[in-house]
């Protein structure tokens, strides 16, 4: 590990990541990060997009520059260095071997649930399992798209499929890697809502002995 061995934002990361598939414009890296699901981790925000790719251009881990046309110029198009793959290759170790640990609200919630009447408990949690389901049907549709990638390439070959046109996903030897992207936290989630079916469940029979304040 070099200089940069400590973890760094990771916005700063996810925007190396898809710099290092060639050079963008920042309209075309955020709408990358939002077909890939990073606004998990990313603020997705366009002035922090464009504050974020200043910052790691003056840290030389990226380059700027102009696109002529004709007698103007187009928007800026930004390019990763070699400092930022190296940069980027660290980071990438860092992220799998030492993840930050996850931070959810919805735990801070449940630690106060017994403030709650037990209808109100029950109903807000049956909330959050629809939106759960919600974001399993979004999950299971992308993923649909990628195993029938070939045959969207058939009649719709330029059809975005996480930020890519479906001809140009077919070929990329990163497929299975994007693919991961989508299907870790789908799996994710469907066991999270698993364990909440369970919970509320238990709440409904008061097989833990629960408490809760008055109707």
């Amino acid at each position: 590990m070099g200089e940069t061995e400590k973890p760094i934002a990771p916005t700063y990361v996810a925007l190396l990541l898809i710099l290092s598939e060639g050079p963008a414009h920042a309209w075309h890296i955020k709408n990358i990060l939002g077909d890939r699901g990073f606004e998990e981790w990313v603020d997705m925000k366009k002035s922090t997009i464009y504050k974020s790719l200043g910052v790691l251009e003056n840290k030389g881990f990226i380059t700027g520059r102009k696109e002529e046309e004709g007698f103007k110029l187009s928007k800026k198009v930004y390019e990763i260095t070699e400092r930022g793959k190296e940069t980027l290759n660290e980071q990438i170790q860092l992220c799998i071997k030492n993840p930050s640990k996850p931070k959810t609200m919805f735990d801070l919630g449940i630690a106060g649930l017994s403030l709650l009447t037990k209808s109100t408990a029950l109903s807000v949690l049956e909330e959050y399992k629809t939106k759960m389901e919600y974001s399993i049907q979004w999950f299971e549709s992308i993923l649909q798209q990628f195993n029938n990638v070939e045959e969207i390439v058939k009649t719709a070959p330029d059809r975005i499929i996480a930020g890519m046109p479906a001809k140009e996903l077919q070929k990329t030897r990163r497929l299975y890697l994007i693919k991961a992207l989508f299907e870790r936290p789908y799996h994710s989630i469907l066991a999270q809502k698993k364990w909440l079916e369970g919970f509320i469940q238990s709440i409904k029979e008061d097989k833990e002995k629960f408490e809760f304040q008055e109707e």
